[in-house]
């Protein structure tokens, strides 16, 4: 019961920790964000749009717009790579501990089971019974304790995950969206006049 008692501690930690890291640390309104640095990155300005993500909040999808824009300035052979390797550092600070609460959900169900075999190993062969009753019994509570755990683990570990999954998602979605501007204003592509419908020309 100590043991689970230590898992219930552990995943409630995990939980607050990581919801407060999704659900608010790393939320950003995205929309005036991602305009601020198209608009830059269209008119071939990427110092603009690093003054941009400086301003910004640290949030994911600004740290990795950061480094795409160092990438940018380096120069880089492959869109999908480039964001890849924007990714790198955002993908585990967004995912990180999520996947304990599984471990903890499969664990916690189990430790309730140590007592009924240990229970038998020291005593005499008339006395097993006995025993081996009084350690399933203290089994049986500890795994309750421990599904109704694992079941709080799972459920939690459904929505941060979930909540990560789409956290990096908008994120790549962006950083492809930027790659695309770039690789436009590097082509001389101009955006039409907003209002004009006119064509776009060359640089």
């Amino acid at each position: 019961m100590l043991i689970n008692l230590v898992f219930v501690v552990l995943s409630l930690a995990v939980v607050i920790e990581r919801s407060f890291s999704l659900f608010a640390r790393y939320r950003m309104n995205e929309k005036p964000f991602v305009a601020a640095v198209d608009r830059n990155l269209q008119a071939g300005n990427i110092e603009a749009a690093a003054k941009v993500c400086a301003t910004a909040p640290e949030r994911a999808l600004s740290r990795a717009t950061r480094n795409l824009l160092k990438l940018m300035r380096n120069g880089y052979e492959s869109p999908l790579l480039a964001v890849e390797e924007s990714m790198l550092e955002v993908r585990p600070l967004v995912s990180h501990r999520v996947s304990w609460l599984w471990a903890i959900a499969n664990i916690a169900t189990l430790v309730g089971l140590i007592k009924s075999f240990k229970a038998t190993a020291a005593v005499q062969a008339d006395q097993k019974a006995a025993a081996l009753a009084r350690g399933i019994s203290e089994a049986m509570n500890n795994t309750a304790f421990g599904l109704s755990i694992a079941v709080f683990c799972i459920a939690a570990h459904l929505v941060l995950n979930t909540q990560a999954s789409k956290t990096l998602e908008r994120a790549e979605h962006a950083l492809f969206h930027f790659v695309n501007v770039h690789a436009q204003w590097r082509k001389g592509y101009k955006p039409p006049e907003s209002g004009t419908g006119g064509q776009a020309g060359a640089r």
